[in-house]
């Protein structure tokens, strides 16, 4: 093997070897990813959820609101 193919070898391979450690970390960014939208995910659902609950208590004593104010004309005429 001459000294050209050994300095290209060893580019090569040192190719490789950055190639398969930014392919290690893509990787592992990509999973981190997939964690972190699983767990908005998850969070979303339970501030819907929270939102449905909270706009049916605002419903509610709005009817109420609208209730006693219609006793309060009734008794005020």
């Amino acid at each position: 093997m001459t000294e050209l193919e050994r300095h290209l070898l060893n580019a090569l391979e040192q190719l490789q070897q950055d190639y398969m450690q930014r392919l290690n970390e893509w990787e592992s960014a990509f999973v981190e990813l997939q964690k972190m939208f699983s767990l908005t995910q998850r969070d979303n659902a339970m501030l819907n959820e929270r939102v449905m609950q909270l706009s049916q208590q605002v419903q509610h004593l709005s009817e109420q609101t609208e209730r006693l104010s219609q006793l309060y004309s009734e008794n005020w005429r």
